[in-house]
């Protein structure tokens, strides 16, 4: 629990202002949102928020980097016990679809400002892209073993890596919580046409 404003702050008390700044940045965006709006949101002075975050700049990092963090860091460790790595593939595009939807709001702002970071931030920048370069060279690399032991006729891994990145990254474009599909028969549906149609799993 976040502290009050003469207490120290705790971790909770910066996710929480990330969070309003997630919500007002993919209501309003980055432009139109000042650091006095986030702060009001969240019930603290604007002297606390700076204090977390000295810059809006700053703020928008956090934002485009905790949530790629989180998922690429988790998701990459928890894939060894599965036996099989196409097993592994299934995972890894099933929980890939479950987490961006689950925060669609931090994928929309980190994606629509990463220019913003591109040209304000340059080292901000290259570390986001470092990030989610090394989980697409993982997921290569499972498709180039799967291939080497049998598993896989592929004859690309990495146009296939792209395609299938490009697929499950665009669930959040056209998915609605209404459809005729829920979110979990969706990635399941890709987990398979991954794993049995682009891979071409035996």
């Amino acid at each position: 629990v976040a502290s009050g404003e003469g207490g120290s702050t705790s971790i909770s008390g910066r996710d929480n202002i990330s969070r309003a700044a997630t919500e007002l940045f993919a209501r309003h965006g980055n432009r139109a949102v000042g650091m006095r709006a986030i702060a009001d949101a969240v019930g603290i002075r604007g002297s606390s928020l700076y204090h977390h975050f000295p810059s809006k700049t700053e703020l928008l990092y956090a934002i485009a980097h905790d949530y790629n963090r989180a998922f690429i860091e988790g998701q990459l460790a928890d894939l060894s016990p599965n036996p099989t790595h196409a097993a592994r593939v299934r995972k890894l595009v099933y929980d890939h679809i479950i987490y961006f939807h689950e925060h669609r709001l931090e994928e929309a702002v980190g994606l629509r400002e990463l220019q913003e970071l591109r040209t304000n931030a340059p080292e901000h920048y290259t570390d986001i892209q470092t990030y989610r370069r090394s989980y697409q060279d993982a997921f290569e690399r499972l498709i180039v073993e799967g291939r080497a032991n049998g598993e896989f006729e592929c004859d690309d891994p990495h146009l296939a890596v792209l395609a299938v990145l490009g697929m499950v990254n665009s669930v959040n474009d056209w998915y609605r919580d209404r459809g005729r599909m829920s979110i979990v028969e969706v990635a399941d549906a890709y987990a398979d046409i991954t794993v049995n149609r682009i891979l071409g799993a035996r």
